[in-house]
């Protein structure tokens, strides 16, 4: 219980600093703070390849429109300062090769939902992850490190060649528990529509 309610405090709390962050103009979409001018502008400037990717599980396709994470600069970007993610959205890491390790939530401010997959589309692993705010003032290294210690709670201890985030809760509002999904689930990719 006290569980329950100290994670439901948290997400409280980060909604409040999202809606003060985002309360006093900037990039629509973006936090508003002096870190996060450059990635909006360089997002709004350069926008992500988007796609429309499929959860699958027994007869059931969850559709998700994603902004496509496949290089570096993209990945280590991922959804940091933004606003919200709308649910039945989010970002699709693609990898080149086998990764490993946990992501992390520096300099993000809404709560997500990941989903590794191994490279056959199948689940490597999940994680919800809160965000890390810099609560205390702390340096910017000082505030790396601590959401660098914080990211050890989401690794998924297998390899993985994709990740998905996704905005907290939304799997939930879908029939998924992203602590037990079907072992069946599949990541799957459809074919881009040329307009």
């Amino acid at each position: 219980m006290y569980h329950r309610v100290a994670s439901m405090r948290r997400i409280v709390l980060f909604a409040l600093l999202t809606i003060t962050a985002c309360s006093s103009g900037g990039i629509d979409g973006f936090v508003n703070n002096p870190g996060c001018e450059s990635i909006a502008k360089h997002l709004t400037e350069e926008p992500l390849r988007k796609a429309t990717i499929g959860l699958v599980s027994g007869d059931t396709t969850r559709m998700v429109d994603v902004e496509v994470a496949d290089e570096p600069g993209s990945q280590t970007r991922g959804l940091m300062c933004r606003a919200n993610v709308p649910y039945g959205s989010g970002m699709l890491f693609e990898f080149n090769e086998l990764a490993s390790g946990p992501f992390w939530m520096f300099n993000t401010y809404i709560p997500l939902d990941i989903i590794y997959f191994n490279s056959a589309g199948g689940v490597a692993g999940t994680a919800v992850m809160l965000p890390c705010p810099n609560e205390n003032g702390l340096t910017e290294s000082a505030w790396r490190v601590h959401c660098l210690e914080e990211a050890a709670e989401y690794d998924p201890g297998k390899p993985y060649t994709n990740a998905l985030e996704l905005p907290g809760g939304w799997l939930l509002s879908e029939g998924l528990d992203i602590d037990s999904l079907p072992e069946d689930t599949q990541l799957q990719r459809f074919p881009a529509v040329i307009r």
